[in-house]
């Protein structure tokens, strides 16, 4: 029962994507991918921000953004959860899925504390997701190598793991290589929901096979 509802959790990751894509398509300004940043669509005032700058933000549907931000954290924390009786027992798994589930509240922190409106808990909420949800994206890709020897998508993960925390120091360290500061925000962030998007596609065939061939309970006793 387990394996589906990992399966559903992590798959309905997708709505990120589409929340960014209908909440950007409100804004009656220019919106970038390379100068604005994901939390922008969540932000609640129409002015310059950061202040001062040039920047200026106006999202009419930030309500709708800072619920997806809530909703995916609450499926990346449940996904895990439901995915330790799906995946190999050990410590790997143990450390892979404390990793993902602690980037679950960083994503409710960045949802329910918008940039304008306390900065400091939502950046530490943003650590936590390119940090702990990358971190958490790389060891999964050998937990998935030792439970469905999938290299190809256990190679994949651990691909995307590293290159959000390669990004995400680069962010830090305001080192943007051409992609601008939204950008290089965004190549750190989009490897953990499209990386449970592809887990969850493969934890949903199984659980098909599954369900199409039940163990023969006269064989198992």
């Amino acid at each position: 029962m387990n394996r589906p509802l990992a399966a559903l959790l992590w798959l309905s990751s997708v709505q990120f994507f589409l929340a960014q894509a209908i909440v950007q398509s409100a804004w009656s300004t220019p919106f970038s991918l390379k100068q604005n940043f994901i939390s922008d669509l969540g932000n609640t005032a129409c002015a310059s921000y950061p202040a001062g700058s040039d920047n200026y933000v106006c999202s009419p549907w930030h309500v709708g953004m800072n619920a997806s931000f809530v909703l995916f954290g609450l499926t990346i924390a449940l996904g895990a959860g439901f995915a330790r009786d799906v995946l190999r027992p050990g410590l790997l798994r143990t450390v892979a899925l404390v990793l993902l589930v602690l980037a679950g509240p960083g994503y409710i922190a960045v949802g329910l504390l918008p940039e304008n409106v306390n900065i400091i808990p939502h950046k530490i909420g943003a650590g936590f997701v390119f940090v702990s949800g990358n971190l958490g994206l790389v060891l999964l890709g050998f937990v998935i190598l030792e439970t469905f020897r999938r290299r190809v998508l256990a190679t994949s993960l651990t691909v995307f793991g590293i290159v959000g925390l390669v990004a995400t120091a680069l962010l830090v360290s305001g080192h943007f290589l051409g992609a601008g500061i939204g950008g290089m925000e965004r190549i750190a962030a989009y490897p953990l929901p499209i990386g449970l998007i592809m887990v969850g596609l493969v934890l949903l065939k199984h659980a098909r096979l599954a369900a199409a061939h039940p163990p023969n309970p006269r064989r198992s006793a």
